[in-house]
């Protein structure tokens, strides 16, 4: 399933901001949770309005919350990930902290992708309620934390350099 062109631009923004957000998230955590958040909160209230079913900021940010979450146990371990191969990061600066912010940015930008997609798909359904949020909020950590498939990566690719 690809993402509806309605949903296109919103998600294109979306996956830029998250990406320049990992840049600097990837030194410091805190700046990177916070601006995936308020990337994700306003990607999502843009996809709710553009799909006819406006949703409140409080709504959304369940929805943003449980994603967060979810992503954050997959986020912790790349960060102790990174943390276990930091002397070859020193030993190899260079090469390894550009690997790093280059792993933290693809993850932002693909996690972002499968919120809004996910977000998108659902939206667009008929006889979408405010209630199927709170399912979706349900089942977020699933459609987020995956190994990409390499037609999810050719849908990526086709959306930033359309």
């Amino acid at each position: 399933m690809t993402l509806d062109h309605r949903y296109q631009g919103i998600v294109k923004t979306a996956m830029i901001s998250a990406a320049g957000v990992g840049t600097v998230g990837t030194f410091l955590p805190v700046v990177d949770l916070a601006g995936i958040t308020t990337t994700w909160t306003t990607m999502v209230v843009a996809i709710a309005r553009a799909s006819g079913h406006p949703a409140s900021t409080a709504t959304v940010g369940k929805v943003v919350a449980a994603a967060v979450a979810g992503v954050s146990g997959y986020y912790a371990g790349s960060k102790m990930l990174s943390a276990v191969a930091l002397p070859l990061i020193v030993a190899f600066p260079v090469v390894g902290v550009p690997s790093v912010v280059a792993v933290n940015v693809m993850l932002n930008g693909l996690f972002t992708y499968r919120l809004g997609k996910s977000c998108a798909a659902d939206f667009s359904r008929p006889g979408f309620t405010a209630d199927d949020l709170a399912d979706l909020a349900a089942r977020i950590t699933q459609l987020l934390v995956k190994i990409p498939m390499p037609r999810e990566l050719a849908e990526v690719k086709q959306l930033l350099f359309q």
